[in-house]
């Protein structure tokens, strides 16, 4: 039985997709698109983490497309910032979905994490 829970929970993360594209100027430019929930944060987090921990200048995550964000999907980026702060790599949200800003202005996280409409907008 609980292969099969195993099972169900990994067809589950598979529903966010996650994608790095390095950038010019010591930046990198992370995108989600699918649930940021319960079943895929520790596949977001996987991601992101060794990013964060590497010295890249500018990690910046492109949320335009996350439909979805649960407690578990903000503790992840909770987690990104603390990371941040022992690192001093800089992270950034790029056009959070509507939902996402939602739960960043409900819990108050969007006075900590730095929001940009575009990536044109995020400087140097």
């Amino acid at each position: 039985m609980s292969s099969e829970r195993r099972s169900a929970h990994d067809d589950r993360s598979d529903a966010l997709r996650v994608d790095v594209r390095p950038l010019e100027k010591g930046r990198c430019l992370v995108t989600a698109d699918g649930p940021l929930d319960l079943h895929t944060a520790r596949k977001f987090s996987d991601t992101l983490q060794p990013l964060l921990r590497d010295g890249t200048h500018s990690v910046l995550v492109d949320l335009s497309s996350v439909d979805f964000i649960d407690s578990t999907g903000l503790t992840s980026l909770i987690t990104a910032y603390r990371t941040t702060r022992t690192t001093g790599t800089r992270l950034a949200l790029i056009a959070p979905s509507e939902r996402v800003r939602q739960m960043l202005a409900l819990t108050g996280t969007d006075q900590v994490l730095t929001s940009y409409g575009s990536l044109d907008a995020v400087p140097d």
